[in-house]
């Protein structure tokens, strides 16, 4: 009889048949209807047991049948009853009671429950005529709404523990269990479909350090610091908020680690396209001192477009005079009047002069040369003001 079982299985394996070996609790599965004589439905279910699910589930209110034989339907597995395999084509569990929760617990069925107070710790629920109790960590997959913001309204959970003692009823429920098996079953789904490129919606949860988490229905991405936005500097806090709701394009999907990474900014215009189209070498605009490096000042020409100011050219500013740092002649924050001298559109690289009285603004062609860019140069040229001067202090002075 043992040869004979190892035979059949052998025999099954060798078809290609993928049989199910069994099923959990709550699980919904896309089911075949085979009969609908007697009270039962009798499905298949992939298994090498067929299943079963009571008539009344598939009884409509003017008391026809909603379940035809060949027909797919949905259904959840209850358990096994008398060695059946056992389920149910309601999705919740209805009735008040005892016996309505005991069937959703046995069953791993959703069910819904009105959430009347806050208590300490969490809420109480009211499941089916009977109260429950759910932990604030059990109602949100991230925590984003105010905890009074669910008391008084209807919501769907999982009951996770269930029993009776001298005290009474003890009954634990779970809005979190239902939604995280809800995701999982939305995430082979979106993995099935995801790829670099595509540009999808989902929900800010949680903003980090490092960058913003987005929910996408089933998974989460990560949208880095310096994907959030073409402005230097730019705070996520400034741009998203939890609970926003954003587009973002896919970059990269890794179905290994399930990590997937996002951009904000891949969805907006590269500022530095712009720019392109709208400046050349010569040209002059007001610009945004935005931070002071040893070796000069940052400026921006644009949000997302910054050029470079460098001790040398900003002398200037301080009648000639070389000048150790920037902070000697701008601060953060201030507006300066710059010429662009060079643009190195593939390093994104600008060079800027400021525009002073006695050089007023106007395009040119090409930049000058700056003697305080090279201490040769300006060695060089004082020698020969020096030289011009005759080494006469009144040379050249109007007396």
């Amino acid at each position: 009889m043992k040869d004979s079982k190892a035979d059949f299985a052998a025999l099954l394996a060798s078809s290609g048949l993928n049989y199910r070996r069994g099923f959990n609790p709550g699980e919904e599965v896309t089911a075949k209807v085979i009969s609908t004589k007697g009270h039962y439905v009798v499905l298949d279910v992939g298994a090498k047991d067929e299943g079963v699910v009571s008539k009344e589930d598939f009884v409509r209110e003017d008391g026809t049948l909603r379940a035809q034989e060949g027909e797919k339907v949905k259904v959840w597995f209850v358990g096994m009853r008398q060695g059946n395999l056992t389920f149910t084509a309601r999705n919740k569990a209805t009735g008040r009671g005892n016996a309505a929760v005991q069937q959703a617990f046995e069953a791993g069925t959703p069910i819904d429950g009105l959430v009347k107070a806050e208590v300490k710790g969490g809420y109480e629920v009211d499941v089916a005529g009977q109260r429950g109790f759910c932990p604030y960590s059990q109602m949100e997959l991230f925590r984003g709404k105010e905890p009074a913001e669910f008391v008084g309204t209807r919501q769907t959970f999982l009951i996770t523990e269930y029993g009776e003692d001298d005290r009474g009823v003890n009954l634990l429920v779970s809005r979190r269990a239902l939604l995280e098996r809800e995701r999982a079953e939305q995430r082979e789904t979106l993995f099935a479909d995801l790829a670099p490129g595509q540009t999808r919606e989902g929900t800010v949860t949680r903003i980090m350090d490092f960058g913003v988490f987005v929910e996408l229905g089933g998974a989460e991405g990560l949208i880095p610091m310096r994907e959030l936005s073409w402005e230097r500097g730019a705070k996520a806090e400034d741009i998203v908020k939890p609970g926003d709701t954003v587009e973002v394009l896919v970059q990269n999907v890794d179905t290994t680690t399930g990590k997937i990474s996002l951009s904000l900014r891949g969805l907006q215009e590269n500022p530095w396209d712009v720019f392109a189209a709208q400046y050349r070498v010569g040209d002059t605009l007001n610009a945004k001192i935005v931070r002071i490096a040893t070796f000069g000042a940052f400026a921006q020409l644009m949000p997302g477009v910054d050029g470079l100011l460098t001790n040398g050219r900003l002398a200037v500013l301080a009648k000639g005079r070389r000048i150790a740092s920037a902070h000697e002649v701008v601060e953060e924050g201030q507006t300066l009047e710059v010429r662009i001298e060079s643009i190195d559109p593939t390093e994104h690289k600008i060079a800027l002069k400021p525009v002073t009285v006695e050089e007023p603004a106007a395009k040119t062609d090409a930049p000058e040369n700056d003697p305080e860019d090279d201490p040769r140069e300006w060695m060089r040229a004082n020698r020969a003001k020096n030289a011009d001067l005759g080494n006469n202090p009144f040379a050249g002075l109007n007396l």
